[in-house]
């Protein structure tokens, strides 16, 4: 009897699978660089809901769920940094009165509006493979300094990852993509906002 209700908790664990949390390295940086920074002071405000961020998907009774909004916080104020000659961050939501007190510019809050992993086991003759696909895109909504909704910035990337598995629970191999849509992501951001026209003519409006 004893032998039995062993063999059906075996069972049960087998069929409902593991539950894996990938914690994102929050150090990810973007490689992509300007020439010369755009001279305005900006505030940055994340809201809970996006430092909170997951995405996540299950492959062969396995889930897994990637906790990425506090390296996409971190990928938002390393991009901005590329771009701006002053960003700080900002611990509530903008005000007028933050706004002139803190004497920015520009204020921005910073949203994800879609994320996605998609995963995938290739079975090989000597070694499966742990392939990925993540997709995430955030917005950036600019207000002035009367707090009037100024310019909006959308910026994604996108990650493809196809690593090696073998006696390994999959988490560093599946998380390949997710750093690499992070990377991707940061890096986008970096272009949409030096090239987006309205910031740009402000900038040259203050000089």
């Amino acid at each position: 009897m004893k032998l039995l209700k062993y063999e059906v908790i075996l069972l049960t664990v087998f069929l409902a699978g593991c539950a894996y949390n990938v914690k994102m390295d929050p150090n990810i940086a973007p490689t992509a660089n300007i020439a010369d920074s755009i001279n305005l002071r900006v505030g940055f405000f994340i809201p809970e809901e996006t430092k909170g961020f997951t995405v996540s998907d299950s492959v062969k009774l396995n889930k897994y769920t990637f906790q990425v909004g506090e390296a996409i916080e971190s990928i938002i104020i390393k991009s901005a940094n590329r771009v701006f000659s002053h960003v700080e961050t900002l611990d509530a939501h903008p005000t007028q009165q933050m706004i002139s007190q803190r004497k920015l510019d520009l204020a921005i809050i910073a949203k994800v509006t879609s994320g996605k992993v998609s995963l995938n086991v290739d079975e090989g003759f000597l070694q499966n493979s742990a392939e990925g696909s993540t997709t995430l895109s955030v917005q950036l909504v600019f207000y002035d300094d009367e707090m009037l909704q100024f310019t909006t910035v959308m910026a994604s990337g996108m990650g493809i990852g196809s690593e090696g598995l073998m006696l390994s629970t999959g988490e560093k191999e599946f998380a390949a993509s997710v750093e690499s849509a992070l990377r991707n992501l940061g890096d986008d951001m970096v272009h949409q906002i030096n090239g987006n026209y309205d910031i740009r003519k402000k900038a040259e409006a203050l000089k």
